[in-house]
């Protein structure tokens, strides 16, 4: 799977969970309960003000409408205009919770507080009204005592789902629902159905700088797609890759649903393996953390680092493994490790194939963490063959004497582009030595015959 990274906002673009393999398989439809009513606007206004309905967490981060959209709102419940139905959902804590409608409720509670739900805080004047254009640019407070009732009593349709409903159901029920302007994608979702600690932990850890630096995000995303990336981690981490089951959706809600109630104990493990990934990860990539590298053409031997999209396959198996290993453990061999990594990318083609096409395969998330553990466990075990791969410090070395490609006879850009070559090949009784080493371009080694 492949993400992009835009305008700090994080896009998932191929297998991610909105693919067809995300269907949940309903079965058991008769454990949904539901209850139906049509409350008014003042009575819903005063449970939320009493904390006994939750329009959504932090919900002026989450406010996506602008104040014209939420203006016309208030003029069709002027006009008795029917609005459109909302759904709301009944927790083990009492509280009742909104799966869809948030927009609707949030432009009707901000508009009687007089205050427009952004991070401005400016005073919500009814704008661009096309119908009872009288009561543009007033205040709530400003409209007649009358008028004001109407948009207090006016009427609203609601659905809500019982506490004794199955989660799982309820999830891919709403998720049919959630057919908005702008839908919750399915971590906006999993935050309004699956509250609780852990809920509230992987958000907690989905802020953490160090975190938000490596996915080059300045500020939490707005779609909660780096909370789903704390998910896949421990989703993985506490299950492993060979415990992994599509589709990925069920994946990771089975493991919100097992640890929604977390205990301290799993809570301080999981925050402590989260962190030792991240400190290894950024020493280990910077900037180019879970992001691909290109060997280069025939046309142009040049290989590059992906500026933008982000790979979540890349994302697990890192996250993952580093999360195994103690740091001190690693750090002695972080050049080894980024020179096995790069290889991986630009040399394997099986391990390429499961990076880039139908990541969220059962056969393909095994071989990519398989063929990744094991390279790490070359490098970092303690069981090591004869050496292959020459250091990092000898091609740095190479690169600063000559950054001339030897075999294509051009200048190598950047030192991740390059690769130590042995003049008489390893698998020919070469050996791993300086004086049987010269410097090419990766894309120019690996396009070698083998046979000389």
């Amino acid at each position: 799977m492949e993400e992009k990274i835009i305008d700090e906002e994080i896009v998932f673009d191929d297998d991610s969970e909105s693919d067809a393999e995300s269907f949940i398989e309903i079965s058991d439809v008769s454990k949904i309960y539901t209850e139906q009513g049509d409350p008014e606007i003042d009575g819903l206004y005063q449970r939320w003000k009493r904390g006994k309905l939750d329009v959504q967490p932090d919900f002026q981060r989450y406010f996506v409408w602008d104040i014209t959209k939420s203006s016309k709102l208030i003029e069709s419940a002027l006009l008795d205009i029917p609005l459109p139905v909302v759904y709301l959902t009944e927790e083990q804590d009492g509280k009742i919770y909104v799966i869809d409608g948030q927009q609707r409720l949030t432009s009707f509670f901000a508009y009687i507080d007089g205050l427009f739900p952004d991070k401005k805080g400016k005073p919500f004047k009814l704008t661009g009204l096309k119908v009872l254009k009288d009561y543009s640019g007033k205040l709530f407070s400003q409209l007649p005592e009358y008028i004001q009732d109407k948009v207090r009593y006016c009427k609203i349709r609601t659905i809500t789902f019982k506490k004794e409903s199955n989660q799982n159901l309820k999830f891919e029920i709403f998720e049919r629902l959630n057919t908005g302007s702008v839908p919750l994608n399915t971590q906006e979702l999993r935050n309004c159905i699956y509250r609780g600690k852990f809920n509230n932990l992987i958000k907690k850890l989905a802020s953490d700088t160090e975190f938000l630096d490596l996915l080059n995000l300045k500020h939490p995303d707005r779609r909660m797609k780096d909370v789903e990336l704390v998910l896949r981690f421990s989703a993985f981490y506490h299950n492993t890759h060979l415990n992994y089951k599509s589709p990925i959706i069920s994946f990771l809600n089975n493991e919100i649903v097992r640890f929604q109630h977390i205990s301290d104990r799993d809570s301080e493990q999981l925050q402590k393996a989260f962190k030792n990934s991240i400190s290894i990860i950024k020493s280990l990539l910077g900037d180019n953390a879970f992001k691909r590298y290109y060997k280069g053409t025939d046309s142009n031997p040049d290989g590059y680092w992906e500026k933008s999209r982000f790979n979540a396959s890349l994302y697990d198996i890192l996250m993952d493994s580093f999360a195994r290993y103690d740091k001190n453990t690693v750090f002695p061999h972080l050049d080894a490790i980024r020179e096995a990594y790069i290889n991986l990318m630009t040399n394997d083609p099986d391990f390429i194939d499961a990076i880039q096409i139908g990541t969220s395969e059962e056969r393909k998330v095994v071989r990519r963490f398989d063929k990744w553990r094991n390279t790490l466990q070359e490098i970092i075990g303690e069981t090591k063959k004869l050496p292959r791969c020459f250091s990092f410090n000898l091609k740095e070395e190479l690169f600063l004497d000559n950054p001339t490609c030897a075999i294509c006879g051009n200048q190598i850009q950047q030192i991740d582009d390059a690769a130590v070559d042995h003049i008489e090949q390893y698998w020919l009784g070469g050996k791993t030595i300086p004086e049987n080493a010269r410097l090419t371009h990766r894309y120019c080694n690996a396009a070698r015959p083998r046979i000389e």
